[in-house]
């Protein structure tokens, strides 16, 4: 082979990356496995807080159902219709087995009315998951739901 031939050939051989070009790609590499993990975790996080809204607005329904249902006459009403806050009346579980505190606050509409003279009542039911204390920004989830009864003579 004579010499200008041996220098083609160095030339096309390859030789690989140096350790500095070896670096950077790899610096670059974290970061950007970094940046996606941080963003899978958080829409891992925001949809497990949606999951539960989901199971909170259905309790939240059967609440509402169960108000629904309830006896408001003149005379003879439910004592569950009587005027005040009530915080955790019950626990109620999800469909997937979580449970959920539910809190309720009955007004006489209008305002002053007693329970017996009220012929409009506003209730409003919160649903609050219970949650182990590390999960405690799940507890923060306004899940609520405001019903009007209209008393039947």
């Amino acid at each position: 082979m004579t010499a200008n031939n041996m220098q083609l050939i160095e030339r096309a051989v390859p030789r690989g990356f140096t350790i500095p070009e070896v670096i950077i790609a790899g610096s670059i590499m974290i970061i950007l496995c970094v940046g996606t993990l941080t963003t899978f975790s958080y829409a891992v996080k925001i949809n497990r807080g949606n999951n539960l809204r989901m199971q909170a607005l259905s309790v939240l329904q059967l609440e509402v159902e169960f108000y629904r249902s309830l006896k408001f006459v003149p005379v003879g009403s439910n004592a569950a219709l009587d005027q005040g806050t009530y915080t955790n009346v019950r626990q109620r579980p999800s469909s997937d087995g979580r449970n959920f505190n539910i809190s309720v606050i009955v007004e006489n509409l209008p305002a002053g009315t007693g329970d017996g003279t009220a012929t409009f009542k506003q209730i409003t039911i919160s649903a609050i998951p219970v949650v182990a204390e590390n999960e405690g920004w799940l507890q923060n989830l306004n899940t609520t739901v405001a019903l009007q009864r209209v008393r039947s003579n």
